[in-house]
C-alpha cells in the first residue's frame, strides 16, 4: 500500500513496493499525514477515515513547553506537520514548574521539553523526541527518511547543532534575551557563528533548500528554530540563511502558530 508521503522518493511514486520495514505497520496505522483542521492530504479526494479517539482513548500524549523555548519548538512542530493527535502543556518557568516532584519523576533534569505517552513512556531532549515520534508513527518519509545516506545527513546535522551550533547561538543571544548576564562571550560567539553558518550555507544547504532534501525535516526543526534568536540581537544574520528560514517558514503550515509567541516575547524587547 503506496502513502503519498511516498511521492518525493524518486522509485516509490513510480509504483515500487513499500519497503517491508512498513509492511503491517503502515496498513494497520491511521493517515498521520492527514491534519484534522486541514482537509484530506495531498491525492486525496476525501479525508481518510481516520478514529484517533478509538486508536489513543484519553487523555491524549502530551508534549510539555514553554512556549518561548526554541528547543521545544522542533517537537511541537513535528507533531503538528505529522498529523499526530496529542496534548499541547505549557509550563511556567518562573513558578518553578518543572521543579515539582510530579514532573521531576518525569525529566529528573526538570528542563523542557518532555514528551509522555498514554503508556507512560517519557522521552525529554528535543532531538530525541523527534527521532522517538518518527520512528513510533508513520510520519511522512521527508521527516527523517530510512535511507541510509539521508538519514546518517540529518544525524550530522543535529549532533552538530546540539554539540556546535547551538552553543554558539546561546553565548549571542541569552544575553540579549535576558536569559544571561555573560556579556563577556557575545564576540567569541558571533566569530563562531560566521562559521558555522557557513557550514549550514555552504555545506547542508549547498545542493537542497533544506538539510534533507527538497523538504523539510528534522534536523532543519532542530536547526533553524534557535537561529530565530539572533533576530533579537545585534548579530547581521547572513542573507542566505535568512532566506532559508523564509522558506522553511513557507513550507511550514503551523510555523507561525508554534512560533508566535516567541517573536512576540523578542519583538517586547526592542
Amino acid at each position: 500500500m503506496l502513502r503519498e508521503y511516498y511521492v518525493d522518493r524518486g522509485a516509490y511514486s513510480a509504483g515500487f513496493d513499500v519497503p517491508a520495514v512498513y509492511e503491517g505497520r503502515v496498513q494497520d496505522a491511521p493517515y498521520r499525514e492527514y491534519y484534522l483542521d486541514r482537509g484530506p492530504p495531498a491525492g486525496y479526494e476525501v479525508a481518510p477515515d481516520v478514529n484517533y479517539d478509538a486508536m489513543y482513548g484519553t487523555p491524549l500524549p502530551k508534549l510539555y513547553v514553554h512556549k518561548v523555548s526554541c528547543n521545544c519548538l522542533g517537537p511541537w512542530l513535528l507533531l503538528k506537520e505529522a498529523g499526530i493527535p496529542f496534548e499541547l502543556v505549557e509550563v511556567d518557568l518562573q513558578r518553578g514548574d518543572t521543579h515539582t516532584p510530579e514532573y521531576l519523576s518525569m525529566n529528573p533534569l526538570g528542563k523542557v521539553p518532555t514528551y509522555l505517552e498514554i503508556d507512560g513512556t517519557v522521552v525529554f531532549e528535543s532531538n530525541s523526541i523527534m527521532r522517538f515520534l518518527c520512528e513510533k508513527y508513520v510520519v511522512p518519509e521527508h521527516f527523517y527518511p530510512h535511507d541510509v545516506n539521508l538519514r546518517g545527513r540529518i544525524e550530522m546535522a543535529l549532533d552538530w547543532r546540539q554539540t556546535v551550533l547551538y552553543p554558539n547561538v546561546v553565548k549571542v543571544a541569552f544575553p540579549f534575551l535576558g536569559m544571561s548576564k555573560d556579556r563577556t562571550k557575545i564576540t567569541e560567539g558571533k566569530q563562531a557563528l560566521d562559521k558555522d553558518l557557513k557550514v549550514l550555507t555552504d555545506y547542508f544547504l549547498r545542493e537542497t533548500p533544506f538539510i534533507g532534501g527538497a523538504l523539510p525535516c528534522i534536523g532543519d526543526y532542530s536547526v533553524a528554530l534557535p537561529l530565530l534568536y539572533l533576530y533579537a540581537t545585534d548579530y547581521r544574520t547572513p542573507a542566505k540563511v535568512r532566506e532559508y528560514l523564509e522558506n522553511l517558514a513557507s513550507k511550514t503550515p503551523s510555523w507561525n502558530e508554534v512560533t508566535d509567541a516567541l517573536k512576540n516575547f523578542m519583538s517586547a524587547l526592542k
